[in-house]
Order: C-alpha cells, then structure tokens, then sequence
C-alpha cells in the first residue's frame, strides 16, 4: 500500500446518524437516509479492506452497489419530493434542482467507471462526493421537512412512514457482497 491508499483509507470515517442532527420528522424518509448511510458504508469499508479495485469480481461489486445506491437514491428523492410538494414547502423547488444536479454529477462518475476508465481514483472521488452531498444535503434541505411534519393534512403521510420504516433495510443482504472474505 502506498503512502496516498494509507492516507486515504484513515481518512474515510464512517457515516453515524445523529438523530438531533438529521432527523426530518417522517420516519420513512429517515430510515431511507440511514439507508443510504449503510450503502456509503459499504464503500467505505469496501475501499479500506480492498486494495485491488481492477479485477474483475471487484468491479462488478463496485459497479453493482453503485447502481443499487443510484436507483434507492431515485426512489427516495421522489418519496422526498412528494413530501415538501404535499405541504407546500418552500424548499420543494430547491430539493428538486438539487436532486436533479446530484443524478447528473453520480452519472458522470458511473459512465466513467463503466466505460473501462475504472480507477481507484475515480472511486475514491465518487466516495468524497457522495458522503459530502448526501451529509450537506439532509443537514441543509431536508431538516426543513421537520416544519411540514406537525402541519394538517400530514397525518396520513406520518402515518405511513411510520409502517414503511418499520420494514427491513434493502442494504442488509446487499452488503454482504463486501464482506471480507
């Protein structure tokens, strides 16, 4: 391992929910974010106990987390978006754009590492990127749902989040793929 991989790989902290921090007051949405936390993490740990990321069952790994972290992450923006549009949020239109801007940076990134330009770099890159966007984002823009979740008419969504985030985490079995053999 060469100084940079030693650097890096202490450098990469896994994600912690903080319910005071990151809480947005619908559970579902919540449970989504820890989610994609346990997704993130699995990079995390994938990059630090891997220092092969070339052949051929670590890219296929690599590449099959990230479509799995792509499409979650599309069905979570529309639960999300659905909310701040439901109450009428100021925000809904920043929440949008912001989402939008997000899918096209993560597709930059998977055309690059699936058109045979796959690099530890660009991995690394995509790791920084989607740990800090996902971070800055819950922190800065959906927080503001906890204003939504007390207002009338919610009810029914609070409801349902509550039954949707009792369910089993879709990353539980997913990241089995990255345990150390």
């Amino acid at each position: 391992m060469n100084k940079k991989d030693a650097l890096l790989r202490n450098a990469m902290p896994l994600l912690q929910w903080d319910e005071q921090k990151y809480a947005t007051g619908f559970a579902h949405i919540d449970e989504q974010h820890r989610e994609l936390f346990d997704g993130l993490n699995g990079l995390t740990l994938f990059l630090q106990n891997s220092l092969v990321t070339d052949d051929d069952e670590n890219q296929g790994k690599v590449i099959e987390l990230l479509y799995f972290l792509g499409e979650y992450a599309m069905k979570h923006f529309r639960d999300e978006e659905e909310i701040f549009a439901q109450c009428g949020h100021p925000m809904a239109l920043v929440n949008k754009e912001a989402h939008q801007a997000f899918f096209e940076k993560f597709l930059e990134y998977n055309d690059n590492l699936a058109h045979a330009v796959f690099s530890r770099d660009i991995l690394m890159q995509l790791h920084i990127f989607l740990n800090l966007w996902l971070v800055n984002h819950i922190v800065k823009i959906d927080t503001g749902l906890r204003e939504c979740a007390g207002k009338p008419g919610m009810e029914t969504f609070l409801q349902n989040s509550r039954l949707q985030a009792r369910k089993q985490g879709v990353f539980s079995k997913f990241l089995a793929l990255f345990a150390r053999k």
